[in-house]
């Protein structure tokens, strides 16, 4: 057999040679690379990959009255959250926890998409989970890779003192709503936050700072080790006293029981809010867990509207109560003599005119002075001493007083109301549309295009019961007090709107007499309205003022289509002033 020898040359063992110490070199520079260069980072990705960081919460701070009682609480509870990169079979986990929280896979799909914020973060699909089902959830720990629950605290709200309108409540953030909200609080989706009420009022100051807690776990996220030494606390939001005096409100609030309408008590010379009810409410308790869809479209379907804060965003024609503008200027501009009388039979025809404007008491008052025309809200006389007043006087006058804008309440969403004036009219009329002498009449008795709620009817209380000298209205009690611009007028002007005041409670034929109150020494001011209202019964109003122990208080009754103002607020009103001194007298004994 021919053989051949197999022989290489030098130079193919030399290369040979150099690829292999190349390669080892490459491979050991690569290890150093790697094993010291690069050890702080590797070493840092080991660790995140070993180590899991869950945020912590801690609770929202407590909302409570003036006297240190609790209105808005906290109580535990568990949330279920689903972290996407882990979960192995979305769809089959969801079902199966379905059938183990009593919430439809759908309805775990929905949250999932709403509150989702990335494939590494953990994303709420479920609240208020009971014991015994975290209980079955953790038995069967590895059927769930993904799923994770912790402990939570939700709003828990008294039953006696359910609030809704000023209190408010929280919502949960989605992720279109992130980008509007404070970067600083550091939201993210599923979490909640205030969004009505004293709850979205004081959200900086209600809501906790977060903290995290570092967990060492295994290949299959188990924990191993909690490293406590790294961890961030979380510390909770700060508590929030409110003016509210609880007592009152509840009293105010089971007097309007079966009414529409508002009740609103302050503190004169602090701008203190006593107590705020507007009827009708709803439980606070449906924003707690999961809201059915019916239970959403009862409330915004009643024909009662319970979702309505009437007290600041319910706009209303204001009644006779601003025929005490009409005073102001009458009595500022010298107009009339407050001793002359005029002659009320019942009815008013403008001159040059015959269209018939008719008092409240068809039979008429008589001979009427200024007194007795605000005692017993004459018509006539306002009628006849109106046509004296330029229409812009009158209109500014209103303005000084605080109709027309907000009264700076600490809450969200009030409304600003309207006063017509000259622009107005023309804008909405045409330049011949309307006359100024024809508007006066209806501006007087606060009709026509008038609106007005009734928070602004109790600033225009206070200016009066303070003669101009009038705090913010208020409802943190802790908040600074400053002072609406200062009201100027004379004593004159004051002391006649005071007296006149002074008769429709106190006078026989005042016609606010069922506000009288039974204690001697303490005397109720005030002011009836009844406000003519195209879609339905007129709507009662009673505002007024008295002084406990050098302090003024200040009350404002509206009952919505209830009728008139001195035979319904009228003694609503009165039965809400001897409740509170009967229990400051109480109290003052203690």
């Amino acid at each position: 057999m021919l053989k051949i020898d197999n022989k290489a040359d030098i130079f193919h063992y030399r290369a040979l040679l150099f690829i292999l110490c190349f390669s080892l070199s490459s491979l050991l520079g690569r290890y150093f690379y790697l094993q010291v260069i690069e050890h702080e980072r590797h070493f840092s990705k080991s660790q995140v990959n070993s180590v899991k960081a869950l945020t912590t919460y801690a609770q929202r701070g407590l909302i409570m009255d003036r006297h240190g009682e609790i209105l808005v609480d906290n109580y535990p509870t568990y949330i279920l959250t689903a972290t996407p990169y882990e979960l192995k079979d979305r769809d089959e986990e969801f079902a199966k926890l379905s059938s183990i929280i009593n919430v439809s896979a759908e309805e775990l799909n929905r949250k999932y998409k709403k509150f989702y914020r990335g494939r590494f973060l953990p994303t709420t699909i479920a609240k208020n989970l009971t014991f015994q089902e975290i209980s079955q959830i953790e038995e069967m720990r590895l059927e769930f890779p993904g799923i994770q629950y912790s402990r939570s605290d939700e709003r828990i709200y008294s039953p006696i003192l359910n609030d809704a309108h000023f209190l408010g409540y929280l919502r949960e953030v989605g992720r279109d709503t992130i980008p509007k909200l404070d970067k600083k609080l550091l939201y993210r989706a599923g979490e909640l936050i205030g969004w009505q009420g004293i709850e979205k009022e004081y959200e900086k100051e209600l809501r906790f700072s977060k903290g995290i807690d570092y967990i060492e776990v295994d290949t299959y996220g188990r924990e191993i080790l909690r490293l406590n030494d790294s961890n961030i606390p979380a510390f909770p939001g700060e508590n929030l006293s409110l003016t509210i005096d609880a007592n009152l409100q509840r009293y105010c609030r089971n007097i309007l029981e079966g009414k529409k309408g508002s009740v609103l008590v302050s503190n004169v010379d602090t701008g203190e809010i006593l107590s705020m009810v507007s009827a009708p409410s709803y439980d606070l308790s449906i924003y707690r867990g999961e809201t059915l869809d019916s239970e959403w479209n009862n409330l915004l379907k009643n024909k009662d509207n319970p979702l309505l804060n009437r007290s600041i965003a319910g706009l209303y024609p204001a009644g006779s109560k601003l025929k005490l503008i009409t005073v102001i200027n009458l009595i500022e501009k010298s107009l009339v003599d407050p001793s002359d009388s005029l002659m009320c039979t019942g009815v008013y025809i403008p001159p040059g005119s015959t269209n018939e404007f008719r008092c409240w008491n068809e039979n008429g008052h008589g001979l009427v002075d200024l007194n007795k025309a605000i005692a017993q809200s004459c018509n006539i006389y306002f009628y006849e001493t109106v046509q004296l007043i330029n229409l812009e006087d009158w209109t500014d006058t209103a303005k000084e007083f605080g109709f027309n804008e907000s009264t700076k309440i600490d809450l969200p969403n009030e409304k600003n109301g309207l006063i017509p004036d000259k622009d107005f009219y023309t804008r909405n009329y045409g330049r011949w549309g309307w006359s100024e002498r024809g508007v006066l009449l209806n501006l007087t008795l606060g009709q026509g295009d008038i609106l007005i709620t009734p928070i602004q009817a109790l600033r225009f209380i206070n200016h009066i019961a303070s003669r101009g000298e009038t705090p913010q209205l208020r409802l943190n009690i802790s908040k600074e007090i400053s002072y609406y611009d200062k009201i100027v007028y004379t004593e004159k002007a004051w002391n006649h709107i005071w007296d006149g005041m002074f008769d429709v409670v106190n006078a026989d034929q005042g016609s606010g007499w069922r506000a009288r109150l039974k204690d001697p020494d303490i005397k109720l001011l005030g002011k009836t309205s009844t406000a003519e209202n195209p879609h339905g019964e007129p709507h009662a109003w009673f505002i007024g003022f008295f002084e406990v122990e050098g302090t003024k208080y200040s009350i404002v009754v509206m009952i919505e289509n209830g009728g008139g103002g001195g035979a319904v607020a009228s003694p609503i009103a009165g039965d809400i002033v001897s409740y509170y001194i009967n229990s400051f007298k109480s109290l003052a004994k203690n």
